[in-house]
This record gives C-alpha cells, sequence and structure tokens, in this order.
C-alpha cells in the first residue's frame, strides 16, 4: 500500500514537471503576438499585426510613466487587453461610430479600429494623463480614431453615434443612466463583462424596461486560457427620453 502511494505521488510530481516543460513561452516579439492572436481564432494580416505591434512598443515605452495598465508581463498584454479587445469583433456586428467609454489606454478601442479600419470609433477618457497616450497612438499610428477628453454623461456633446462600448468600467445601469439622453433608437449599449455579471443584468432590465431591452447575454471564454468573459448588449428602445 505504502508502496503504491509513493508511485502515485511520484507520477504526479512527474506530470507536474512535465506540464510546466512542456508549456509553451512566448518571448516579447511580433511573432509570439501573431502566435497568441492565432492561438484564440484572431485572424491576423500582416499589416494590422505590424500597427498592433507598433501600439504594444509604444504602450510599453510608457505605460511605466503614464500608468497606463497594472499588467506588465507580455503574454498577458496580449491576452488580457489585446485578444479580450478583439474577441467581441467575433460576438456582434459593431455599430458605427461607436464610442468608447473609459477606454484608459485604448482598451478595447484602438485594437478594434486598428482591425476594422473602416469602423468610426470615439475614445473617451477624462484622466488627461491617458489623453496624452491616446493622442500620441493616434497620431502615430494613423488611426484616425477620434479623441474626446471628458467623462462622458447625460449631456454628451461630442459627435453623434450609435452604440457605446464598456470595458469593465462600472456598473451596466450606472452606464445605462448616461447614456440613454443621447443613444438613439436601435442604439447599442455593449458591455464586456466578467463571468459574474448577471446580478447587473437584472437590476438594469428593471431600471430600464421602458427604455432599453436586452438582445445578447452570452458567455464565452478566452481561448486556452480559464478566462471567463460575459458579452452583455442592450438597445435603446423608442420609449421615454
Amino acid at each position: 500500500m505504502k508502496r503504491r502511494k509513493r508511485l502515485r505521488r511520484t507520477s504526479r510530481a512527474q506530470s507536474r514537471r512535465s506540464s510546466r516543460v512542456s508549456r509553451v513561452s512566448y518571448p516579447p516579439s511580433k511573432e509570439s503576438m501573431r502566435q497568441l492572436l492565432k492561438r484564440s481564432g484572431i485572424k491576423v494580416p500582416p499589416a494590422k499585426l505590424a500597427k498592433l505591434w507598433k501600439f504594444h512598443q509604444l504602450f510599453f515605452q510608457r505605460q511605466l510613466v503614464l500608468d497606463l495598465s497594472r499588467i506588465r508581463n507580455f503574454e498577458n498584454v496580449v491576452i488580457k487587453h489585446y485578444v479580450d479587445s478583439l474577441l467581441v469583433r467575433q460576438l456582434i456586428s459593431l455599430p458605427s461610430p461607436l464610442l468608447d467609454i473609459g477606454t484608459g489606454a485604448g482598451f478595447p478601442g484602438i485594437p478594434i479600429k486598428i482591425f476594422s479600419p473602416g469602423l468610426e470609433i470615439i475614445l473617451a477618457e477624462k484622466r488627461s494623463r491617458r489623453v496624452r497616450f491616446l493622442e500620441e497612438a493616434n497620431r502615430r499610428l494613423e488611426l484616425g480614431a477620434q479623441i474626446y477628453p471628458h467623462r462622458v454623461s447625460s449631456t454628451y456633446f461630442g459627435p453623434p453615434v450609435r452604440g457605446v462600448i464598456t470595458r469593465a468600467l462600472e456598473s451596466i445601469d450606472r452606464t445605462l443612466g448616461r447614456v440613454y439622453a443621447f443613444l438613439p433608437r436601435g442604439g447599442k449599449a455593449i458591455f464586456m463583462k466578467g463571468p459574474d455579471s448577471q446580478g447587473e443584468v437584472e437590476l438594469a432590465c428593471e431600471k430600464f424596461s421602458h427604455r432599453f431591452r436586452l438582445i445578447q447575454n452570452q458567455f464565452y471564454s478566452i481561448p486556452h486560457t480559464s478566462h471567463r468573459r460575459t458579452l452583455v448588449v442592450f438597445e435603446r428602445l423608442v420609449g421615454e427620453a
């Protein structure tokens, strides 16, 4: 009996060591970025990969000085920022113009703009240091995005939009409360959320039943990771203004 237990422990230890050894390593490079995107099911045309890599280099250079993100590891940046931002394109037809509220360092707006250059994107961010980064990235990469350097509220005076998108910004009902006044009939409010957002969804449905209807509530995972996500989409009704 003792011998069998020792053998099982030895086998498990060897399995763990084998798993660690066999895990693919992704050193920071454009090729590693391509592999990570492809592994996640994202088609990577060379020109778009080159532009995303150029953005990544700028992001890496500026993030420590400007406090752009707490994520530092290359593979995590690619998966949690770039892949996470781009997967939404596979789950919904994005409306244009699209207002990215609280975009921070440009997520999800900049990766989306790089891979969907025909989409009109407005990057809304009130923090001045991040606004400077967005303006530099927009200029250097020739993205053609618009920068809105203010807080978005119900009195938004920016360009007209057909949709808004947020990524881990605030509760759904808070965002709906500040966009319903300027979002037109049929306009989409798109929320990139974690796996535990159903309470938010139910509260938003209850509070805004006359102004919005829930049209998508989709669970998914980032491929080859344990990261679970939820895409929640509300559509603006005629209803009360």
